[in-house]
């Protein structure tokens, strides 16, 4: 059978919410964010502008930083780093968001994910974190008026360990594998439910996915 190394890296993804507090090496952070820098984006803007940080203190304002302060996230202030990924519109893509088509949110959507694919990959955890407030993180980082914040990735080693990229290819060795709900993957984090292909996949004029469609 073929073998994925993205695909069972993405299997072995979690979004990971304890951290140790061990540092993340220089060359694993810069890793991750050169797979950023590499993403895809419309006209070739690459919109992404990514802040760092790493400081103690402003980890914490930041997690603080919630709607209302409703739902703070105490947790992400252990990672090593928090990035906040922010976008910088092209004049065309201000041009285009009139129209009703935000494609700089898509790019930073897709640099994000290689992202935590990259981390995955080095043993490092991630989570998406979309609820926070933006105004407050942008006084607190004194981000510029002109870049939109989109949303904060935490980074750092997972409480619940890792393996290595190669024991990753070895437990998710085959393409057609299907992840189970629970399956353990980084930082020993069950899997959600996920919806089967049939019920997400569909071909031509909506038919349903059958084998003999692929």
């Amino acid at each position: 059978m073929e073998r994925s190394n993205l695909l069972a890296i993405a299997r072995y993804r979690r979004s990971v919410r304890e951290y140790d507090p061990r540092p993340v090496e220089a060359w694993k952070m810069r890793a991750i964010l050169e797979a950023a820098r590499l993403a895809p984006s419309s006209t070739n803007s690459q919109p992404w502008r990514i802040l760092v940080v790493t400081d103690q203190a402003l980890k914490e304002e930041i997690a603080r930083a919630t709607p209302l302060g409703i739902n703070q996230h105490p947790w992400m202030h252990s990672a090593h780093a928090i990035l906040v990924l922010c976008s910088a519109k092209s004049g065309v893509q201000k041009i285009a968001q009139f129209l009703g088509k935000n494609y700089a949110l898509v790019d930073i959507g897709i640099a994000g994910e290689h992202i935590v694919l990259a981390a995955a990959e080095l043993g490092l955890g991630t989570c998406w974190v979309g609820w926070f407030n933006k105004t407050k993180t942008r006084q607190v980082l004194g981000i510029p008026s002109s870049w939109e914040v989109v949303c904060l990735v935490p980074v750092g080693y997972p409480k619940g360990g890792s393996i290595s990229a190669a024991e990753i290819l070895g437990k998710y060795p085959k393409i057609d594998g299907i992840q189970q709900e629970g399956e353990p993957g980084i930082g020993n984090i069950a899997a959600n439910k996920r919806r089967p292909l049939d019920e997400t996949v569909f071909f031509n004029k909506m038919e349903k996915m059958k084998d003999g469609l692929l």
